[in-house]
């Protein structure tokens, strides 16, 4: 992390003291310094470059101005050999940093070898240059460099065999980033001999291209790819509406890596670009329709529309709830009718805080050479899903370390590690224990097409925990035939009104396990939604929105009150199953886990009647076992009830004396 810290130093020094305040500025002139550190160790052939032993690095910053004359002046020069060897910038470029500026940034450098093969030095410092940036712009065009770094792997890019990289999304262009940092490792690890730094920029510039709606962003992200490669590297990402363009080559690119922008709040109504979309269709009786649409689902369509058919791959972040909740349905089937899915890896909730909480999901999929409108049919075959749990930093954006304190805490890299080896055959929990293989016709016949791989991990399909459940002698029965009705009521305004004798109390899901009930919310008794609000004694509750499956019944003291729409209400039937073991099971680790399988939503957590319908429900074979349970439940309840009788007595006594 030292190198990191350097870059920090010298990023800062330069905001407060040069001419130019922007990041893209101060990456120029830094790109310029590690451009000439290269050339020494390169051609020179002293390593590293800036090496101080015979000028000590105090007199060079706090002595004569001569001996700082002569240093910058000598860097200078050596900037115009190399642009003459390498011509990375305009004929007549030059390091713009002043004396004392440059011998900074150069003592802060000292000891580094810019061309060690080990040590992805400019990469490392974009990376510092992109994330000051953006923390000024509130990190909405920022991707972190281990996600990039990710999906660059799995579409195992490689423009010696022809690939092309684009980013229609291109942000601060940490995807393109990441392709050109592929092609380094692809060259030099190609190469006993090592490769000229000419052809890395060659081939960089002839792959990748992006384009990104904002102007300013596309300065950061020109500068960004310039300071590595110098001025070839300045006009790769273009300004434009890639959903209303024609920068890219509809069914001519190889490869291509994005994160869109997403959110309902931003939905895309424009009906000359809507119409342009099948997923922005929608049939109603005789009629197609268009209907408004969150940018990341046009942008999924856009960016599969403009790869090779047969043979294009697609990297794209995504809202988690694409890949499972029930309204985004629409978009996977057309998605698996179009596209063969190669991976799937949820990323850990902190990867794009603190700047938004949404939770995603990286998706690596090959477009069809033909639609396959019969998912059932297709030919079954194996997808690498994935659930990391370490990004390298926490909710508040602080790096978090492993336990030898130098590293950044990540497990992305054995992640790669572990695809690799999937694709050869193996079992790539040997070298991620969180990776796995899910058959692809396990997927098609998953009534939501559920493609997260949270709900196919194997840790929650064991016996104890997967929706299925296996054990001799046991009966398993759906949730959905024990019970008259799983439902929870429409959202609809409510009407409070001020405490009075004969107010009903309106409870939230936090409430559902209290003895004493706290609120400050109350509804008329003639309210016209009080019905549908209303909970009685004996039902079972489920919250199902932000901290979903706390599970309580409806004591008799709550009997009538009125409940949030957040929490599911089942009705049991006691001719089917005894109320009390229903409530027994409910509460176990088995369905506690089978509830969190099923966890949906990219902001809110979230999960549905017709989800909770679907559990089954083991019961077991031996009567002295689950008359057991009940007599237990029912005593349980029993002194639950009375509980919350005492606690609001007592309470009550207590405000009384009080007043």
């Amino acid at each position: 992390m030292e190198f990191q810290h350097k870059m920090k130093r010298i990023y800062d020094h330069l905001y407060a003291n040069h001419a130019y305040k922007t990041p893209s500025a101060i990456g120029d002139e830094v790109g310029k310094l590690l451009h000439v550190g290269m050339y020494i160790e390169k051609q020179l052939n002293t390593k590293p470059a800036f090496n101080f032993d015979r000028i000590a690095v105090d007199e060079l910053l706090n002595g004569d101005a001569s001996i700082r004359s002569k240093y910058a002046k000598d860097m200078k020069k050596l900037f115009t050999e190399m642009n003459k060897a390498w011509r990375l910038y305009v004929t007549n470029d030059h390091i713009t940093l002043g004396d004392y500026d440059l011998c900074y940034c150069c003592t802060q450098l000292s000891d580094i070898e810019i061309s060690n093969k080990n040590r992805d030095v400019f990469g490392d410092t974009i990376e510092v240059f992109r994330a000051e940036w953006a923390k000024r712009m509130g990190g909405q065009f920022f991707t972190d460099p281990l996600v990039t770094k990710l999906a660059v792997n799995l579409l195992g890019f490689d423009p010696r065999k022809g690939d092309d990289l684009i980013d229609m999304c291109a942000g601060s262009g940490g995807f393109l980033l990441a392709g050109l940092n592929r092609i380094q490792h692809l060259f030099e690890n190609s190469s006993s001999k090592g490769v000229e730094e000419k052809e890395i920029v060659r081939v960089a510039c002839q792959s990748l291209k992006g384009q990104e709606i904002d102007a300013e962003v596309c300065r950061v992200a020109n500068s960004s790819l310039k300071t590595r490669l110098g001025v070839e590297g300045s006009s790769l990402v273009s300004v434009g509406d890639s959903l209303n363009s024609k920068k890219f080559k509809e069914n001519g690119h190889l490869c291509a890596a994005t994160n869109p922008p997403f959110g309902t709040k931003i939905t895309v109504k424009n009906s000359e670009i809507l119409r342009n979309f099948e997923l922005a269709k929608k049939t109603q009786g005789a009629r197609e329709l268009l209907a408004p649409r969150a940018p990341d689902i046009l942008f999924l369509e856009q960016n599969i529309r403009m790869l090779v058919p047969g043979k294009g791959r697609l990297a794209i972040v995504l809202p988690y709830q694409m890949f499972s909740g029930p309204e985004s349905y629409y978009v996977r089937e057309w998605l698996l009718a179009n596209t063969r899915l190669l991976a799937v890896v949820d990323l850990p909730a902190e990867t794009f805080q603190p700047y938004t909480g949404t939770k995603t999901s990286l998706l690596i999929v090959e477009r069809r050479k033909i639609t396959q409108p019969k998912l059932k049919d297709d030919d079954d075959y194996e997808v690498f899903m994935s659930t990391p749990r370490w990004i390298g930093h926490d909710r508040r954006g602080h790096p978090i370390f492993d336990k030898k304190g130098t590293d950044i805490l990540t497990d992305f890299p054995q992640i790669t590690t572990a695809y690799e080896h999937f694709k050869k055959g193996e079992n790539p929990k040997k070298y991620h224990e969180l990776s796995f293989g899910v058959k692809y016709h396990e997927i098609a016949n998953d009534p939501l097409l559920r493609i997260n791989a949270k709900f196919y991990c194997p840790a929650n399909n064991s016996k104890d925990g997967g929706v299925m459940f296996h054990k001799s002698g046991w009966k398993v029965v759906k949730l959905k035939d024990l019970v008259k009705k799983i439902f929870y009521p429409g959202r609809f305004k409510r009407n409070y009104v001020d405490y009075s004798p004969g107010v009903v109390p309106f409870c939230g899901g936090a409430n559902i396990c209290d003895f004493i009930l706290r609120t400050n919310k109350w509804l008329s008794s003639d309210d016209p939604k009080l019905d549908d609000l209303k909970v009685y004694a004996g039902w079972i509750l489920i919250t199902r929105s932000g901290t979903t499956g706390i599970i309580s019944s409806v004591p008799e003291a709550w009997n009538g009150y009125a409940m949030s729409e957040h929490v599911i209400r089942i009705v049991p039937d006691k001719e089917r199953i005894d109320p009390e073991y229903l409530l027994a099971i409910l509460q176990s680790d088995y369905v506690q886990k089978v509830l969190a399988k099923g966890v949906y939503g990219s902001v809110i957590d979230e999960i549905n009647p017709e989800y909770v319908g679907d559990i089954n429900v083991p019961i077991p074979s031996s009567k002295k076992e689950y008359n057991h349970i009940i007599a237990t439940l029912k005593e349980a309840e029993k002194y639950r009830q009375l509980g919350i009788l005492n606690y609001t007595a007592a309470v009550d006594k207590v405000n009384r004396l009080l007043a």
